[in-house]
């Protein structure tokens, strides 16, 4: 079970200290930023007008307006109406927004695209602005629906969580299965347009907890505590290059109003399984204080076959395998968090995250082995305990120069660290001779740490331009220590491969990571057309250390360049046009490089490949939208060419063992089409249906045991959202993923449904809703792997329980106060935090 890494050059410490010249470059790239800081700023323009219930026509004092830039959803600025429900937002320069206003106890209500050009008048007066409460309206009104669950925007699609109601209850990951374009599989590896190359960043950040222990920390992360999901599958040089697919921002909710607020939940299901939280926030003229913390119990268990048919030393073998097992995870997650704003324009944030779980996974194997003139069974029992905890704090300062709340200047720090200690159990024995029986064991412990230090400035143009420039220096640090019994050689007995030799072994493997980068964007917009160029420069520093003797430690330094782009063409009030191009990473690290060999199932051994590449991919997309009232057709046309595919990759010895890890193949390129469409019904209901359609072609290259594999694989959704009379609603909630090849067999797709009931009492403060998750119990995942050298088939089946009902009891307290009338004028227009995730 040894790793042979001859042949493999190592940079010394001390030589790779001189080499590291490129973070200085940032400091000078600083130093030229400075000299702007002091330009004038076109924030002279201002939007007005006055805030209405639309069952009463009375005013509706101390609203939250919000402005928003149309072309990426950013906050611009904002202000509370006074007490007769006038509003003024000033700090407004050229350019094309969107007024969103709030009030507890109202449905959010959103403007049409407003537009500032250079022959416009400084005001813009919105007149009388009726918004209408959360409750079905009297015969004679007819009330508009809540928020969509999904926003178009022209660079990314917004899944805000507040209204679906197949959620409650759910983790992060389940929610992401109702994401249009987003699948999650049985182990919580997230893919978006059938690639498994997608970032997931937390509140706009990289945040430590999604990275190695990103499956785990999904998990555990409840549904409730999310505001919204943000796709961008093309971004600007600003975001990092990481992810194939593209980004999901998952934004964490934040106090939005003046004075103390909170909120109650509590989730029992079938099965064991249950959850509950506690959310606390208060906010004043200068602070902003937020704090959640939910508990967690899930209880699953999971069953598959597995079959494999083999030729081995030309006689026929073939394997059954029966898995049962049950998982029982326990866990708390937190967050606490608090912005001050001491004076307009100038904000201090600290933020942190934490979590803990506590899991016990049970599992028996069952094997039925025909090999010539043996008719064979085995068993094996499978008992594995393990403890995670994580955390991270963020610290961040925010500038606003002059009144143009465009015109910024960022700072942050973030340090995290995850935890890991699991030991696994295995007792495996012939069903025909019990005598012939083996005991073995794994122990892992784990220990990953990251500081992220960045630098964002962004300077408004004259004749509606725009600038950014940034650095970035990313520093991550992956140890893991493994314990288990390694063997000198192998004898096959009744079934059984017998290890002979065992010694006790311990070693540590460790993974360095550093990343500088620095970007710079420039935007424009002449009319209805805008464009955006995008330049990012980054430096990658890797080194990979085994502590076994003899081993010596592999580096991978590399320097890359990423482009992006950006056209928007508005056609009319309705229709939006875009193009776009950028060009992405997926860096290696994690399983995927880590050498340790795992043998729990000694038909299947897994392992990493330390040598791995970075993949490449071009990627190019055009959009259309089109928006008439509550109805609007989004379409999607893509094309991606990666290189160095980073992909599974499965040899077969002598002995019909099957030896998993990563390789990178020769390229593969994706074009496909995708389409949603969202339509009104009666009332308050709607419905959403996305089609996508994609052709997938793989090169495996020089890959023996890979073929160059291509098809076309197909996704259907459908969401829709049903007022029921007053106080009730319902959801449902079905989707059907396509079969897909790849360059060694096919995923076989699956299809599920989801339905949900609520009813509101006391003005929507309380409510009660039940869910069922999968009710007909078809959410499994089936693949098959087919190596013609040697001749091999193996064809896989796992079910992990998915139907289950959840009761959910919420309940929201609080209310605005006098005081939020005082943060109306200089912190209304300070630019600050309006929107919860906002940084």
């Amino acid at each position: 079970m040894g790793n042979n890494w001859s042949g493999l050059t190592w940079t010394k410490p001390t030589e790779l200290c001189v080499n590291m010249s490129f973070p200085k470059l940032p400091f000078v790239f600083f130093l030229l930023s400075i000299g702007w800081f002091n330009t004038s700023a076109q924030g002279d323009r201002f939007i007005s007008g006055q805030v209405q219930d639309a069952l009463t026509e009375m005013p509706v004092p101390y609203a939250s307006i919000a402005i928003y830039a149309a072309r990426d959803s950013s906050i611009v600025s904002g202000a509370l109406a006074d007490e007769l429900g006038h509003f003024k937002v000033t700090g407004i320069g050229r350019g094309r927004y969107r007024c969103v206003i709030t009030f507890i106890g109202y449905a959010r209500w959103e403007s049409s695209v407003l537009s500032f050009g250079p022959e416009s008048p400084p005001e813009l007066d919105l007149g009388t602005i009726q918004i209408s409460p959360s409750v079905e309206a009297v015969d004679a009104v007819e009330i508009v629906a809540e928020q969509s669950t999904m926003e178009m925007l022209i660079d990314r699609r917004v899944f805000r969580v507040g209204s679906d109601l197949t959620s409650t209850g759910a983790s992060a990951a389940e929610l992401l299965t109702r994401v249009p374009s987003v699948s999650v599989d049985m182990d919580g590896n997230v893919s978006l347009r059938g690639s498994s190359n997608v970032q997931i960043l937390i509140d706009g950040k990289p945040s430590g907890l999604s990275g190695p222990a990103g499956q785990a920390f999904l998990e555990q992360i409840p549904s409730q505590t999310i505001d919204r999901v943000e796709i961008i599958t093309n971004p600007s040089a600003r975001f990092d290059p990481d992810g194939m697919a593209g980004i999901l921002n998952i934004v964490l909710k934040k106090n939005k109003l003046a004075g103390f607020n909170g909120q109650i939940q509590a989730t029992p299901a079938t099965s064991g399984n249950a959850s509950s939280a506690l959310s606390l926030n208060y906010r004043d003229e200068h602070w902003s204080v937020f704090s959640s913390v939910s508990l967690n119990r899930r209880d699953l268990f999971s069953s598959g076959s597995f079959d494999r048919t083999q030729l081995l030393n030309d006689s026929l073998q073939i394997l059954h395998q029966e898995r049962d097992g049950n998982d029982v995870d326990q866990s708390v997650a937190g967050r606490v968090g608090v912005d001050w704003t001491p004076k307009p324009g100038t904000q201090w944030s600290l933020n942190s995250n934490f979590r803990w779980s506590d899991e016990v996974e049970f599992e028996t194997l069952s094997n039925h082995i025909l090999w010539g003139a043996s008719d064979l069974e085995t068993a094996r029992q499978v008992e594995q305990t393990g403890v995670d905890s994580g955390w991270d704090l963020d610290a961040g300062y925010r500038k606003t120069f002059g009144s143009n709340a465009e015109h910024v200047l960022e700072v942050s720090y973030r340090i995290s660290q995850n935890q890991g200690d699991s030991r696994q159990e295995l007792f495996e024995y012939s069903i025909e001779d019990p005598s012939v029986s083996l005991n073995d064991y794994n122990d892992q412990q784990s220990d990953n740490f990251r500081q992220v230090l960045a630098l964002d400035y962004t300077r408004p143009l004259p004749e509606n331009g725009r600038l950014e420039w940034g650095w970035k220096s990313n520093l991550s640090d992956q140890s893991a220590t493994f314990g288990y019994l390694e063997s000198d050689s192998l004898s096959y007995e009744s079934g059984l491969y017998i290890p002979l030799g065992l010694t006790e072994v311990a070693y540590e493997f460790r993974y360095f990571e550093d990343v500088h980068a620095m970007y710079g964007t420039y935007g424009k917009d002449w009319g209805a057309w805008g464009v955006q160029l995008g330049s990012r420069l980054e430096q990658a520093f890797t080194r990979a250390e085994l502590s076994e003797e003899g081993q010596t430690p592999f580096t991978n330094d590399y320097f890359s360049w990423y482009p992006s782009g950006s056209l928007s063409y508005e056609a009319d009030a309705r229709t939006t046009w875009s193009a776009s191009y950028s060009r992405r990473v997926n860096r290696p690290r994690g399983r995927q490089v880590n050498p340790y060999m795992d043998d729990s199932d000694a038909f299947n051994i897994r392992f990493g490949n330390p040598k791995l590449r970075p993949e490449y991919t071009h990627s190019f997309e055009i959009n259309r939208l089109w928006t008439k009232g509550r109805w609007s057709v989004a379409t999607a046309l893509f094309y991606k060419r990666t290189t160095d595919v980073i992909r599974h990759y499965s040899t077969i010895n002598e002995f019909g063992v099957r030896s998993s890890t990563y390789a990178n193949l020769a390229s593969r390129h994706d074009e496909g089409l995708e389409l949603i469409l969202s339509a009104p019904l009666w009332k308050a209901s709607s419905v959403r249906v996305t089609g996508e359609l994609y052709h997938l072609a793989n090169d495996a290259g020089d890959l023996e045991a890979a073929t160059n594999a291509e098809g076309w694989t197909h996704n259907l959704s459908l969401f829709a959202n049903l007022a029921m009379g007053k106080n009730w609603k319902a959801q449902i909630n079905g989707r059907y993923r396509g079969a897909s090849v790849t360059p060694q067999g096919q995923f076989n797709g699956l299809k599920t449904v989801d339905l949900a009931f609520q009813r509101s009492f006391l003005n929507r403060q309380l409510s009660v809703s039940l869910r069922i998750s999968d009710v007909f119990d078809t959410r499994q995942w089936s693949y098959y792997t087919n190596i013609t050298q040697p001749q091999f088939f193996q064809e896989v089946v796992r079910k992990r329980e998915s139907r289950n009902a959840f009761l959910d009891l919420r309940w929201s307290f609080g209310k605005m106060e006098e005081g939020g009338k005082r943060s109306r004028g200089e912190g209304g227009e300070s630019g600050g935090s309006f929107d919860g995730g906002e940084f």
